[in-house]
């Protein structure tokens, strides 16, 4: 098959360019077969590169001259020609890396995507497809921000998509999929609601129904559909409340350790196991689905840990074909008489 090379946008995230010059360093070196092409400028990357102290994979260097910032406009991704998530996307486009990984504008990275990688034949709008945990394991919710103004077709996309996903990234043998509403009966919701379970029930999906917000964590389904709008505040509620519960957790530790010590390391083990389930840096990124190829958005937040993994996840996500069995699934479900 070949080594998996993959892009990042170096100079995309809080913390860059040293987390993700860091994370990209650490990740190709755990994985001999992975390639990462750091995207940005050349020489603060290697001034990243010359101070590293651990162990160095197969890296390599594409300069790109302009950055897009936070507060840029999602467009500016696209006005500027040397920016380096334009220049990431460009790579990908041409077949010259296997996918792309950018932390930062989350704006920038689907605008870019979407213009210069562009979308599987069929599909009007990407969705973003984040990893949550649930008391059953791991779930996936799509879309969480890509796009605020769905159409039925749109979400009928999510949901073939991200079932693929969770099956062929996530090993679920014929995942679960759930819309969400306001309620769990038939009927319930806006029109674009109600017209998208119609075209579920009329699919080879395994599709459950309505499912409400409180259905999520219980892990009642193995994909959550949703507009962007849902999603994306489904997924900075579920942000909030986890460091939240991690704060109270770690005050309950301390102050059980305090009165009986012995049962510190116990405790401790528990809350790292509680941090490592909640903790979106172990779970990398969240791929951007409806490409013609990879990308994977990650936090604007990411340390050198998250993108390491995330450069990770999307080597798995580029050997397990799964774009394949998505063009695949999207050409033989096509509706017929459903407009985009």
């Amino acid at each position: 098959m070949g080594p998996t090379r993959i892009a990042l946008d170096a100079m995309g995230g809080d913390a860059a360019p040293r987390a993700t010059v860091h994370g990209a360093l650490d990740a190709s070196s755990r994985d001999s077969d992975l390639e990462v092409v750091l995207v940005g400028d050349r020489a603060r990357i290697e001034a990243e590169i010359a101070g590293y102290a651990g162990q160095r994979g197969q890296v390599s260097v594409f300069h790109a001259s302009e950055v897009v910032e936070n507060e840029d406009a999602p467009t500016d991704a696209v006005r500027k020609p040397d920016s380096s998530i334009r220049r990431g996307a460009e790579l990908v486009a041409k077949g010259e890396v296997h996918g792309l990984v950018a932390a930062g504008n989350t704006g920038a990275a689907v605008a870019a995507s979407t213009v210069i990688v562009r979308l599987l034949p069929g599909v009007k709008r990407p969705g973003i497809a984040v990893t949550l945990p649930t008391a059953r394991g791991k779930a996936i919710l799509c879309d969480a921000g890509a796009n605020i103004h769905c159409k039925p077709l749109h979400l009928y996309h999510y949901g073939i998509m991200a079932a693929q996903y969770a099956r062929h990234v996530l090993g679920k043998d014929r995942p679960t999929v759930g819309l969400m509403n306001i309620g769990s009966e038939e009927g319930k919701g806006t029109e674009l609601v109600r017209e998208t379970a119609a075209l579920f029930q009329g699919s080879n999906l395994n599709f459950i129904g309505n499912i409400e917000g409180n259905d999520v964590f219980p892990g009642r389904c193995d994909v959550i559909v949703c507009e962007g709008f849902v999603g994306n505040v489904v997924l900075k509620t579920a942000e909030g409340l986890s460091e939240m519960v991690e704060a109270k957790l770690k005050s309950l530790v301390a102050t059980v350790a305090s009165g009986d010590p012995s049962r510190a390391g116990q405790l401790g083990e528990l809350l790292k196991k509680f941090q490592g389930d909640m903790d979106y840096a172990e779970h990398g990124g969240a791929p951007l689905l409806g490409l013609n190829a990879l990308v994977l958005i990650s936090h604007g937040r990411s340390d050198a840990r998250a993108i390491r993994n995330a450069l990770l996840q999307a080597a798995r996500f580029h050997r397990s074909g799964v774009l394949t069995q998505m063009r695949h699934e999207l050409s033989a479900s096509m509706p017929k008489g459903v407009s985009g």
